[in-house]
């Protein structure tokens, strides 16, 4: 990550965040910042990101504000705290003072964090995205019992979209485990680990934030009534296929659904070919009761505000795709239902 490169993706970034004032003014304040020079706080955060990759345009500066947040969070006296409505502050007056304050001096917490630390934002909208899939094809077509298995989990808050707003004919009982991968799990009941969750949502948005404590708060109920509702598991994204493989054994009468969103975008393009083929290999045990679905940035455009809607399964040993639909980051959106069923009926 050089300067120029995140210095261009911020000011993007200044640009898609205009209805949020605070993620807005805090990212123009960076922006000025490095056009003026390489204060310490840029020298650090390069020196915290020396072994780091990021591929999506808005990762680093997502990752960079999500750190802030975990520290306004976290500490009563922190400058930014009468600027962020996540800790009772007002997002009507310009908090760049207190950011140039903060970032005069961060903790050594705060670099410690960006060097390892992984966003994972839990977006209500978008948590049930997995369904329409296994309606279509375990449920409609097959009855058929199934694994659900998360790629990039976080705390496993997607996992349980039919727990939270149960959906009208759904069958949840179909599922037999739901499994959550992801490199550095995210315990619900750790208030830093639930904390780091928060963080993921720009301050502001105090709707976003109040919905991902009202999934959270539902998982840890049903942890309550069933310590393994949710398996969480330690497994980097790339290593998820040969997780899969070793640790879900295959049944001739259930099937298994693998689901990422917004974690192959991160992959080169020699990666992401890779993962493919080790899915496909995942899934061959399976026969036809195996799929893979991907919610997507479009791969190619740096600057992509349309999430892809990826079905792939194998025919005749192949791995076939199907694009089964788009939604906008701006909303609007479809599902091409009657192609995705044609999809998931070839023999």
């Amino acid at each position: 990550m050089t300067k120029e490169e995140f210095l261009a993706q911020v000011d993007r970034g200044i640009q898609s965040s205009s209805s949020l004032p605070v993620t807005c003014a805090l990212l123009k304040h960076l922006s000025e910042s490095l056009k003026k020079g390489d204060p310490a706080w840029w020298l650090k955060t390069l020196k915290a990101w020396d072994k780091r990759k990021f591929v999506a345009w808005s990762e680093a500066w997502g990752l960079f504000l999500t750190c802030v947040h975990f520290e306004v969070l976290s500490d009563a006296e922190n400058p930014l705290v009468p600027y962020y409505p996540s800790c009772g502050g007002t997002a009507e007056a310009d908090p760049s003072s207190a950011f140039a304050k903060f970032l005069a001096d961060p903790p050594e917490s705060f670099f410690g964090r960006l060097k390892t630390g992984h966003r994972r934002s839990y977006v209500e909208a978008r948590a049930p995205l997995w369904m329409s899939a296994t309606v279509l094809y375990f449920q409609r077509k097959r009855m058929l019992p199934y694994y659900l298995v998360e790629v990039n989990a976080g705390a496993g808050l997607n996992l349980i979209a039919d727990v939270v707003a149960p959906p009208k004919h759904f069958d949840s009982g179909l599922i037999l485990a739901r499994i959550g991968l992801d490199a550095d799990p995210l315990q619900l009941s750790d208030i830093v680990q639930r904390r780091w969750l928060t963080a993921a949502l720009t301050p502001e948005n105090l709707a976003a934030i109040a919905a991902m404590d009202k999934a959270a708060d539902a998982l840890l109920k049903k942890q309550g009534e069933e310590a393994a509702f949710v398996q969480l598991a330690p497994s980097a994204a790339e290593a998820a296929p040969k997780f899969i493989a070793k640790n879900i054994p295959v049944e001739s009468d259930a099937g298994l659904m693998v689901y990422n969103m917004g974690t192959t975008v991160r992959m080169t393009d020699p990666e992401y070919e890779a993962y493919k083929v080790a899915m496909a290999a995942t899934l061959l045990p399976w026969g036809d009761r195996g799929l893979w679905l991907e919610v997507e940035s479009v791969r190619g455009e740096m600057y992509s505000n349309t999430f892809q809607f990826r079905l792939h399964r194998l025919v005749d040993g192949i791995l076939k795709q199907q694009l089964m639909g788009s939604v906008e980051l701006g909303g609007g959106g479809n599902l091409q239902i009657e192609e995705a069923a044609k999809f998931l009926a070839v023999a």
